[in-house]
């Protein structure tokens, strides 16, 4: 598993409330597409998996839908990456991407 960061920057980046989720979503990194699921989802980041994840560090767009989020790898290990966003995502779009989750699940 590849890690990045400071305990100072991993204390930071899980201050945000996570959120278990169960989303499709898709992964863009330069020309190549990869489909990928949501496990947890927060204001900063998600937790995903996928056959093949990117490689760590690498830059990331998060497409689910109209939201399309720029990212960085954080890690990655055994069929899961963590992705931090370059910019935390509004409440309201969280909302609507648990909601949507939720109703996928009931």
């Amino acid at each position: 598993m590849s890690a990045i960061g400071t305990s100072n920057e991993k204390k930071h980046a899980r201050r945000e409330q996570r959120f278990a989720v169960d989303l499709a979503a898709v992964l863009r990194g330069g020309t190549e597409d990869v489909p990928v699921r949501l496990r947890d989802l927060s204001r900063g980041g998600a937790l995903g998996t996928c056959l093949s994840p990117p490689p760590a560090l690498s830059n990331v767009t998060l497409l689910r839908g109209t939201l399309a989020i720029e990212a960085r790898v954080a890690w990655t290990g055994r069929g899961r990456f963590g992705l931090e966003f370059a910019r935390p995502i509004r409440a309201t779009e969280l909302l609507v991407q648990l909601s949507l989750s939720r109703a996928s699940l009931a």
